[in-house]
């Protein structure tokens, strides 16, 4: 007789035997026939593993499908709530507010066909006006922009005046100490050019202070034109807040 092989496999957890047959060849040929367990099935090692490990992927998926379905069951239940409160509650209130909304909206509809001579009227009057502001933006944008040009100039004339002062200040600086050389308790002696450079000193003095003068006048024009087109662009903002543009 031939010996019979037990092998045990759990991939469910319960234990199951299944029956290997091992066959032994022998030298003569016997002719006979076979007989099967119609509730057996012979299957190798390799192609067992599979079918347990295949066994095993069933199950997880058998699990993650329950777990879905157990999900999808809860959604369904709160759809069907939603559902409910939408037919039962807010179906209703939409219902009423329209009913409210389309009552407003005759009786605008009715005001607006009373007013149509007015608004015919007032369209006149709304263009004027749109042009009105159109022409007072383009004049304040002309009056922001002559107002950064002015403040640039007022940049560069404070500049000029400050370089003018430092060289003014220099040059009387200068004026003192040959003051103090020509004083008769002087370590200098006057020579024959002391007329001379009293001259030219005297000549650059006076060419400092006139541009000095000249820088500080065009200063202050434009401070004054700076503060004229800042008092305009005043006026026109309250115009504009006044008719409730800006």
């Amino acid at each position: 007789m031939s010996r019979r092989w037990y092998f045990e496999a759990t991939p469910s957890g319960k234990e199951q035997f299944i029956t290997v047959k091992r066959h032994r060849s022998h030298r003569h040929h016997h002719h006979y026939h076979r007989h099967h367990d119609p509730d057996t099935y012979r299957v190798g090692r390799d192609e067992w593993s599979r079918m347990v490990e295949r066994e095993r992927c069933l199950v997880e998926t058998s699990k993650g499908l329950a777990d879905e379905a157990c999900a999808l069951r809860a959604s369904l239940s709160s759809a069907q709530a939603d559902a409910h409160h939408f037919s039962s509650v807010v179906i209703p209130q939409l219902q009423n507010q329209i009913n409210v909304l389309s009552a407003d909206n005759d009786a605008l509809r009715q005001s607006v066909d009373n007013a149509g001579n007015t608004a015919a009227q007032r369209t006149w009057g709304e263009d004027r006006l749109w042009k009105t502001i159109e022409r007072l933006e383009k004049e304040r944008n002309c009056l922001e922009r002559g107002r950064v040009e002015a403040e640039k100039e007022r940049c560069g004339l404070e500049k000029d005046k400050s370089d003018l002062q430092a060289e003014n200040a220099d040059l009387r600086e200068r004026i003192k100490c040959l003051s103090r050389q020509y004083e008769p308790g002087g370590s200098r002696r006057p020579s024959s050019d002391s007329p001379q450079d009293a001259e030219y000193w005297r000549g650059q003095c006076l060419y400092w202070k006139s541009k000095f003068e000249d820088t500080r006048r065009r200063h202050d024009d434009t401070c004054g034109v700076l503060e004229i087109r800042t008092e305009k662009m005043k006026a026109y903002e309250e115009i504009l807040k006044r008719r409730r543009i800006i």
